[in-house]
Order: structure tokens, then sequence, then C-alpha cells
């Protein structure tokens, strides 16, 4: 997206310091991606459940998958839900490449092309496919075990890049994400996996605040303060994440099985730069956080080798309704249910004769 003019308070120095940050970054040998938001990301198999596992196949790039999905929101289902009627029903290609070293270092990028087929709130013309944020992961699987217990500890570290034009307005140069998993692999049917993650993501945008790509007032170039205070969207960037989560899987058959995620999203804000002075007879508290849950409910069957349906049910939570009411963590309007299915390339691969 072009910048126009100067929106809020920069934060980056200019290109040669985003370059020289992120070849650190990438010497490092640990790049992997904020899945953001995105809680169901770490729901994929690869062995064949627990993401940070290797599968019995020996193939270097096992748990690579090529994944066609179809969501819609739930609550469209009623059309007197709300007062204003607003469907969505969208298609997502999501490209999912894995390569493993030996059985327990992997590397892995994911990419997504959206669609929305209903009358879409957030492109530019109707039905435009857009491109979800470039994530790039490097991790390790079971890098210790914990005698006695027998709980995994494994990791991984990542990079988001902004691809989309959302991170684009919202000045992203990068998001980096460190995640720590503690999991426990117990004999109940095929398998019962119980997991417990933790994931820091720190955010590096050019400004405080998100940018528009024009300004709202068209002759604001004859102004002598030029166009900067016409292109503030007026909303903060978040500097940092943290995200705690806990997730149960439950294998109850060779292609059958059934998984549950619950955790949350606690972002901290830059702060204002003044301009919020209002005079209040009441304690004010810092509005510098922002407080969100996720719930995702996951159903997957695997008819043959190469290929895996799922259903999910996904439901984002903020923290509290336009009437100051706290949303359901487990159905509310931003529930969403989809059906994916997911190409798994090592099966592939393999029924086409390779190894």
């Amino acid at each position: 997206m072009k910048k126009l003019c100067y929106t809020g308070r920069s934060l980056w120095p200019g290109p040669t310091a985003a370059l020289v940050v992120c070849a650190l970054l990438a010497w490092s040998g640990m790049a992997s991606a904020a899945d953001d938001e995105q809680a169901g990301d770490e729901q994929q198999q690869s062995s064949k459940y627990d993401p940070f596992l290797s599968s019995a196949t020996k193939a270097p790039w096992r748990g690579s998958q090529l994944i066609y999905s179809n969501t819609f929101n739930l609550i469209s289902l009623d059309r007197s839900a709300e007062l204003t009627y607003n469907p969505n029903y969208s298609m997502t290609w999501s490209f999912r490449p894995r390569w493993w070293f030996g059985d327990n270092f992997f590397v892995r990028a994911t990419l997504d092309v959206t669609r929305e087929l209903t009358e879409a709130d957030e492109t530019t013309y109707s039905r435009e496919a857009w491109l979800g944020d470039l994530s790039l992961v490097a991790g390790v699987a079971k890098l210790w075990t914990v005698p006695l217990v027998g709980v995994d500890i494994s990791g991984d570290i990542g990079l988001t890049f902004p691809t989309s034009k959302a991170s684009q307005a919202a000045t992203l140069v990068m998001a980096v994400a460190p995640r720590l998993r503690l999991s426990k692999t117990f004999n109940l049917l095929k398998a019962f996996i119980v997991g417990a993650n933790l994931r820091v993501t720190p955010y590096f945008h050019r400004y405080t605040t998100r940018e528009l790509e024009s300004p709202l007032i068209a002759n604001c170039s004859a102004n002598e303060a030029g166009c900067g205070a016409f292109l503030n969207s007026g909303s903060r960037n978040a500097f940092l994440r943290l995200t705690p989560s806990l997730d149960a899987t439950q294998v109850i058959f060779d292609w059958l099985g059934v998984s549950l995620s619950y955790g949350w999203l606690i972002d901290w804000l830059h702060a204002t730069n003044g301009g919020e002075d209002v005079v209040s007879y009441q304690p004010q508290q810092p509005q510098d956080q922002r407080y969100y849950s996720f719930f995702q409910l996951n159903v997957f069957f695997e008819p043959a080798s190469f290929v895996e349906v799922d259903l999910n049910l996904l439901t984002y939570a903020p923290q509290l309704a336009p009437d100051s009411n706290y949303y359901n963590p487990f159905f509310n309007r931003y529930t969403t249910f989809s059906v994916d299915l997911i190409i798994r390339v090592d099966g592939l691969i393999g029924l086409l004769g390779g190894k």
C-alpha cells in the first residue's frame, strides 16, 4: 500500500534498520510465524495428531498440506439474530509446506488466499481475493521428555511478514513469536493427547496507529498542516501479544478423532500521544490492553492416506459486547463453522509411487 504522508508516531528508523533486524533474526536459524490470530492452525495433524511430532513416514516433506476451506458465520443462519443481516461465506486456499531435518527439527510456511462470496465489508471490490500474511516457522519436536511424568517439551519461534493489506495498513514490519509447548500422550483408545502452549508475540510497526490509503478529506493537501491528520484511522496497534492455550485430542480410530482447544489473547497497545484528555469525575483506568478468548472444536476424518476432512467450530470472544455484557466464549456473533478438505502431500506422493 502506498504511503502518502505521516500518520501517527514513527517507531521505525527506516528500511535499513528493518533489513538489519530481519537479517539478525534469520541468522538465528529459528524463524517461525506468529499465527495469530489464528486459533486453529496448531490443530493440524502431522504424526498424526500432535503438530510437533513427526509421522511414521520418514519423508522430509511429511506434514506438508494443501487446504481448501469453506467457512461461514453461524449467526447468519438466523436473519433475526441482529438488527442488520450481514452473512459471511468465504473460501480459502491455504498452502502449508513443511520440511523435516531428521526426527526433531522442522521448518514450515503458511500462506492463505481468501475470497468472500457474500457481500464483503472489508475489500476494495466485490468478491476480491485477498492474500494473507506470510508465516515462516522453525521448531523442534520433543526437545526433552521430563523423567517420571513423561511430559514432552517442544517449541518453535516464528516470523510473520505483512503480505496482507490489513497488516500493511497497520504499518506492520514484522512479528516474532516464540512458543513453548508441553504435551503428554495417554493410551486411551488409539491415543489421547493433552497439551499446554504459551506464545509471546512482539510486533514491530512503523507507526503506533493504523493508516488509511487515501485521506478522508480530499483537499487536505491545500491545508498548511498537510494530510497526516486525515490518514490516521485512530486505531492503535498492539506492540505485544501473550497467548496461553490448552488443548486435548482424542484419536478414536486410525481414521477418526476429535480435538478441543481453548485459549486467551492479551494485547498491549501503544500508549496514546495526547488528544484523549477528557474531564471525568470517575476514576479512569488505563485503556492500553485488549482481552480476547478463543474456543475450537474440531472433528477430523481420514478416508484415505492422502486426504483428510475436518469440521471446525471456532469462536472468538472479545471481552465485552457493545452493551457492556460479556460475550459467550463458546458461541457468539463471531462463531464460524468450516469444512476443510486437506490434501496431505506425503500421502499423495506415496499414492503416486514416490517414497
